[in-house]
């Protein structure tokens, strides 16, 4: 039985390792796919440990497969097909040497194989056991093996003390390590031949799943070759749109990716988001909310209207634009501070989040909600989502926090993915919202605050209830703006125009009538 085997099918070094690990532990993404890959097929992490070598190395070269551990046959034929597909090599150009998109296409590719593992194309229950049969009986040889050999060790260790004059009791010495011998050459000889055997009928069974493999291969490289085209650019897209800070980890920016790939919403989400940010800011641009307020400080971020005179400066030099979109794109530009000497109430935002919404309807009214966050960062103020129905499910309250985002004022992005996922169902119910968004804007000390309703639906509010409203936005100072969003044809704002200051709808949006709710906020 030959010693030191790999697990690995493609060498690397003590780096490639390091830099692997490295990312593994700093991406809960990785580690977790490792985890779910290693109870269905053993040697996984190798396996991932292969693929990122086979997207990150510069020159890929194959162990001999009489040095690669048996369990490690069936990614064998994995690797080989990945490195014979069209694709691969096109794809490689993006990837050599850069950690980041190499293991986001491995963690692509380990996703797709997990999937087919487990698949009716798949090898099957019965040839999976086999694998962890090998496995077994492989460690097992290996462990024979080894008390083998000190056996041996010992044996010679022995004679030498023998040649030195200790005799008395050599002969039955010899005696007893001779039957150890036979006895574990009998076990190992058992177990190797017990082991050749699972080697050639798990051989047999990767030649009948040959084709499959060849197909799984062919689709998951289309697919990795197409989602990495994009990847950049959704990572950029979602940190504008979000307003999330520019620089992370490699872990942090794998399992962002990750998450973008893997959730279509999201992405659709960010796009509507970055659209309705441009068109927020092409209103704002020249009257920009800066009522009553004062330069107090100098501090770093990327709010272009407020930059120091000497950050301008930079982009008449042709030497420094470089390092000014760098900054600017990191939030590291230096800007003035504001304070605003009156202050400004929170921005609450009441959110339908009822089953008439689901589908275009959600993603248009949480890439308004979303919008409204960035006008809330940039004037530092609160900023509350208050996501509504009925029939049983309570409302549920997201809020901004200090220090958060660019600007230093807005919302977990834990949170923001929780706020785009969030989506209760049932009926409307207007009272139930509003009344929560009243005690949000009486535990605030500023006043000045602003309620803006986001819904589809029509809901009854009863006359008292309305007179109460009414006296409360009075004494507490705020405004009420609805957003209808009116993308089925069917959708009315009588309710809304009862309770609400003003009244626009998702349609409007990007039209010039509609710029009045971007500056009024």
């Amino acid at each position: 039985m030959k010693r030191g085997l790999s697990g690995q099918n493609i060498e690397t070094d003590s780096y490639d390792r390091g830099l692997f690990g490295d990312l593994e532990s700093e991406s809960q993404g990785l580690g977790e796919l490792i985890r779910r890959g290693s109870s269905l097929l053993p040697g996984f992490r190798a396996l991932m440990l292969d693929l990122f070598a086979a997207f990150y190395k510069h020159n890929v070269v194959f162990l001999p497969e009489e040095g690669v551990r048996r369990g490690s046959l069936l990614p064998r034929r994995f690797l080989l097909g990945i490195g014979r597909d069209p694709d691969y090599a096109s794809l490689r150009e993006d990837t050599v040497l850069d950690p980041f998109r190499s293991t986001l296409a491995a963690m692509q590719m380990g996703e797709m194989i997990l999937e087919w593992l487990r698949s009716g194309d798949g090898p099957g229950e019965k040839a999976l056991m086999r694998e962890w049969e090998t496995d077994r009986a492989e460690s097992d040889a290996e462990e024979l093996s080894d008390e083998s050999d000190t056996i041996e060790e010992i044996a010679g260790e022995e004679g030498e003390r023998g040649k030195e004059g200790e005799r008395e009791q050599e002969g039955e010495r010899e005696n007893v390590f001779e039957k150890v011998r036979r006895e574990k050459k009998f076990e190992l000889d058992r177990e190797e031949k017990a082991l050749r055997k699972i080697t050639d009928d798990l051989k047999k069974g990767h030649e009948n799943m040959e084709v499959r493999i060849k197909g799984l291969v062919r689709s998951s490289m289309k697919e990795t070759s197409g989602s990495m085209d994009n990847a950049d650019e959704e990572l950029s897209s979602w940190s504008t749109s979000m307003g999330m800070p520019g620089e992370r980890s490699a872990g942090e920016k794998l399992d962002l990716a990750a998450r973008l790939y893997s959730n279509e919403k999201l992405r659709r989400l960010s796009r509507i988001v970055g659209s309705l940010k441009e068109e927020m800011l092409r209103g704002r641009r020249k009257s920009w909310a800066r009522r009553g307020s004062e330069v107090y400080d100098v501090a770093m971020g990327s709010d272009i209207g407020r930059l120091i005179p000497s950050e301008l400066a930079a982009l008449a030099n042709v030497k420094l634009r470089a390092d000014f979109k760098k900054r600017l794109l990191e939030g590291k530009l230096l800007q003035y501070s504001l304070r605003d000497e009156k202050g400004r109430g929170p921005m609450v935002i009441c959110l339908d989040g009822s089953s008439s919404m689901e589908g275009k309807k959600e993603l248009w009214s949480k890439g308004v909600c979303l919008t409204l966050l960035d006008i809330a960062r940039r004037e530092r103020r609160k900023f509350s989502v208050i996501v509504f129905s009925s029939g049983g499910a309570p409302v549920r309250v997201f809020e901004s926090s200090p220090g958060e985002g660019r600007g230093g004022w807005g919302m977990k992005e834990k949170d923001i993915f929780e706020l785009a996922g969030y989506f209760p169902g049932g009926g409307t119910n207007f009272e139930e919202p509003l009344d929560r968004a009243l005690e949000i804007l009486k535990g605030s000390k500023f006043r000045r605050g602003d309620i803006v309703f986001i819904t589809d639906g029509e809901a009854g509010v009863g006359d008292a209830w309305l007179d109460n409203f009414r006296r409360e936005r009075a004494r507490l100072g705020f405004k009420v703006y609805s957003v209808l969003i009116d993308l089925g044809g069917g959708e009315s704002w009588q309710t809304l125009s009862l309770f609400s200051d003003k009244v626009t709808s998702v349609s409007k949006l990007t039209s010039q009538e509609a710029k009045g709710l971007f500056l009024d906020l």
